[in-house]
Parts: structure tokens; C-alpha cells; sequence
């Protein structure tokens, strides 16, 4: 990354000193209000189905490969939309594709609670919408992050991580055992509810009132043009779709630290959804109640939770490099006693063990890219990391159900489990990632 040596240069703004302005509290921001209910209703709507999902399947099929090979065909048209998705954030207004996406997903989960409520919905069918679906949420679900840096200053962001971590552990902890109660009433139930929130989402999306034409103060590499520009000029100035997608690709692909950040988070999310889909997998196959393994996501949720509160306090002035190192230590450390066993309650302690420090490092190193990334960059730089980042996350539902009836629950909880090593073994070894400062000295170090 060029050295980013102060905010003015991120945002765009004008290099001379700027006078003291007193920020406003993020609740007192109706913008951010807004904001954060349209992306709090979309997260609901994504745990009601995404619950369901694997227990359908299997219900139509009676083959954990098959479940597995759907939550993998989902995740890997959402991540390969993806793709292309930051680059379309990037070139539109973002408001316009969240309520697009909004509207996508109340159409589409609407289909699916009429076909299941009328007995009609078939295995292919079910794929199909399921494929979708995921392909519309890759392509424009990343204009509500995007988005957020045209609404709160950059010194908000970490304190704002803090607030979506928290809000993301309670959806955790009643999202999933609600939808578990919800496909106790009815298989149908959980998707009625998630086109529900989903319409919410776009109701919410549409109260937003932010003035987008911001970033075409700033040039399509992320360095800053002229502010009093028209937005014509800058329009025409920009390049093609093509031009744009490979000048985000150039511009992640040149920052070494990003780089690292990429590979410590595919191992990461390799190993600890791997051993998850291994764990859902696994009871849906023994025939455990569709409530049970809702908790499962509870104590997920509670560990969330708790470490949300935590993060709150230490995200100001932790050190990233040190937040990555208690992060992978913990996350090995928590997951081996599944390694002995799979017992019900050794599965719920380690889950909610597991989710502690989640909050703190999502703080520290999503804030600390956020902050030394160029506002018209963010929805390129956040598809193609997020695509480097999950690239072997894709398969491990298909990996999970494929080697459960072949090799074991344990043997398979092993393979995660070698990830997790081998990401304490690269964080250890490069100081380029422990010495990432706190958040007070970011402008001194590079991505």
C-alpha cells in the first residue's frame, strides 16, 4: 500500500489543518441509525435460513454429502460473485444495491416458505434458489459495508466494529435456536421469517439520505483529485468495469501485510468452520433435534457476546500484532477438546471458549485495513480479500460431509485442527504481523 500518513489522505478531504469538530455519538447519527437496522435485519434474515438450509437438504436427500454439497455450492457462487460485486460497489450508489439485495432476498425466501408450505419444493429446485440467492448476496451484499465509511469518520470505525460485533453475537445466540424453533413448527417458518427481515432491511436502507458523490473526489487508484471536480468529469475519467476490477486486484495484491492478513484468516476460518460444518453435520446425521443444534450456534453467540464487551474496552489501544497472536493460540487451544470427544457439552464449552476472542481481532484487524484503505477502494479491496480469505472456507462443508461417513468425526476434526497449527506456526514466524501498532499508531505502519 502507498503510505497513508493521516486521515486527509484516506477520506479525501483537503490536506491543510482542519479545525476541531466534535464528533457526533454513533446513536445520535440517524444516517447510522438506519444503517445499522437495514444490516441488523439482513443478518437476521441470514441466520433464520441459513439454519434451515443443511436440514432441508437432507430431509429431501437422506444424504449428508448432498447438505454438504450445498452449503458449498452456495458459498462458492456467493464468493466468486463476490468478486466482481466489490467492483460493482465501487462504480454504484451503494443505498441503490442494498435495496436491491433487499428486495432479491424477500422474493427469493418468499419462494421458498410458499413451495415448502405447499409441499412442491424439490431437491433441484431448492439448489437452485439456494445458488441464487447466494449469487445476488455475493454481487451487491457488499455495499452495506462499503457504505459505512461515507456515513461515520474513520476514528468511529473500531468503536463501530465493537457495536456490529455485539449485535452480531446476540443474532448468534437467539438466531439460530429461533429458527430451530421456527423449523420445529414448520420447515417453512424460518424462511417466512427471513424475507420478512429482509424486506425490513430494504425499508430501512431506503431512509438512508448519504450523498455518495463523496467518492468521486478520489481517483479510481485511490488517490486523491480534485475536490471541486464535477461529477461528470470525474465519471468520464474513470475506466472501463475491466480497467477498475484489475486496478483493485493490482492494489491488494501489492500490499504485503494485506497479504499475510489474507493468509492467517484463510486458515482460521479454514479450521474453525470446518470443525463447525463437521459438528452440524454430524448431529443432523445422528438425528439430533433441530433445537440442540440450534444451541450449538448459542454458545457460539455467548462467547460472541462476551468477547464483543471486551473488545469494546481494548480495541482503542490493543495492539493488532498482539491480538493476532492471542487469536490463534486461543482458537487452537479451544477446539482440541473436540479432538477427544464429541459430546454434546464438550462441543457447547468449546464453542462458547471459541468465540471470546473472535470480537477483539475482527476490531482490531478489520479496523486497521479499513483505516489505510481509499473510500472508493473499499468495496474492491473488502470482495478480493474476503475472497482470499474464505477461498478454501468454500469446501468445508462438502469436505465435513464427504469424510464424516468415511473416516470418523475425530479423524475429520483432526484435518481442521492441522489449519489451526499451521496458522500459529506463520503468525509466530513473521514479525511483519506481530508488530502491527495499536490504533493510535496506524498511520505509521504499512499495509
Amino acid at each position: 500500500m502507498n503510505s497513508i500518513t493521516n486521515d486527509t489522505a484516506v477520506t479525501g478531504s483537503p490536506a491543510a489543518p482542519a479545525p476541531h469538530v466534535t464528533r457526533t455519538p454513533l446513536w445520535r447519527n440517524p444516517q447510522y441509525r438506519a444503517w445499522f437496522t437495514a444490516d441488523t435485519a439482513s443478518g437476521v434474515g441470514l441466520a433464520m435460513k441459513g439454519f434451515a438450509i443443511s436440514l432441508i437438504a437432507f430431509s429431501l436427500t437422506h444424504s449428508l454429502p448432498a447438505a454438504g454439497w450445498l452449503a458449498t455450492a452456495s458459498v462458492i457462487a456467493a464468493q466468486v460473485a463476490d468478486v466482481f460485486g466489490g467492483t460493482l460497489v465501487d462504480r454504484h450508489h451503494r443505498k441503490r444495491l442494498i435495496i436491491l439485495n433487499a428486495v432479491c432476498g424477500t422474493v427469493l425466501w418468499g419462494v421458498v416458505f410458499v413451495l415448502l408450505a405447499t409441499g412442491l419444493l424439490t431437491f433441484p429446485v431448492f439448489a437452485v434458489i439456494i445458488v441464487t440467492a447466494s449469487t445476488i448476496n455475493g454481487l451487491f451484499g457488499g455495499a452495506t459495508n462499503a457504505m459505512l465509511r461515507s456515513i461515520i469518520p474513520t476514528a468511529d470505525y473500531p468503536k463501530a466494529q465493537s457495536l456490529n460485533q455485539g449485535r452480531d453475537s446476540v443474532i448468534g445466540l437467539a438466531g439460530s435456536p429461533l429458527g430451530g424453533m421456527l423449523y420445529a413448527f414448520g420447515a417453512w417458518a424460518p424462511f417466512a421469517a427471513a424475507s420478512l427481515m429482509y424486506a425490513v432491511a430494504g425499508v430501512s436502507a431506503g431512509m438512508l439520505r448519504v450523498d455518495e458523490h463523496v467518492r468521486d473526489a478520489i481517483g479510481r487508484n485511490g488517490e486523491r483529485g480534485n475536490a471541486n471536480a464535477t461529477t461528470d468529469a470525474t465519471v468520464s475519467a474513470r475506466g472501463s468495469f475491466v480497467d477498475d476490477f484489475v486496478a483493485g486486484w493490482r492494489w491488494t495484491l501489492r500490499r504485503r501485510t494485506l497479504m499475510a492478513i489474507c493468509t492467517i484468516a484463510a486458515l482460521l476460518n479454514f479450521g474453525i468452520n470446518g470443525i463447525f460444518a463437521a459438528v452440524q453435520l454430524q448431529m443432523v446425521g445422528s438425528g439430533v433435534d433441530s433445537v440442540r443444534i440450534g444451541f450449538v450456534s448459542t454458545a457460539v453467540g455467548t462467547g460472541l457476546l462476551v468477547g464483543a464487551v471486551i473488545a469494546a474496552r481494548v480495541c482503542d489501544r490493543m495492539e493488532v500484532g498482539t491480538g493476532l497472536v492471542v487469536m490463534s493460540l486461543v482458537a487452537l487451544a479451544t477446539m482440541v477438546p473436540m479432538l477427544v470427544s464429541h459430546a454434546y457439552p464438550v462441543i457447547l464449552v468449546s464453542s462458547l471458549l471459541c468465540g471470546l476472542p473472535i470480537p477483539t481481532i475482527n476490531s482490531l484487524v478489520m479496523g486497521f485495513v479499513f483505516a489505510k484503505v481509499p473510500t472508493d477502494m473499499q468495496g474492491r479491496v473488502d470482495s478480493f480479500t474476503n475472497l482470499l480469505g474464505m477461498l478454501p472456507t468454500m469446501f468445508c462443508s462438502a469436505i465435513a460431509g464427504s469424510l464424516l461417513p468415511t473416516i470418523g468425526f475425530r479423524m475429520t476434526v483432526t484435518l481442521f485442527l492441522l489449519a489451526l497449527a499451521a496458522n500459529v506456526a506463520i503468525v509466530l514466524a513473521m514479525p511483519t504481523l506481530r508488530t502491527i501498532p495499536s490504533a493510535d499508531r496506524w498511520d505509521e505502519a504499512e499495509l
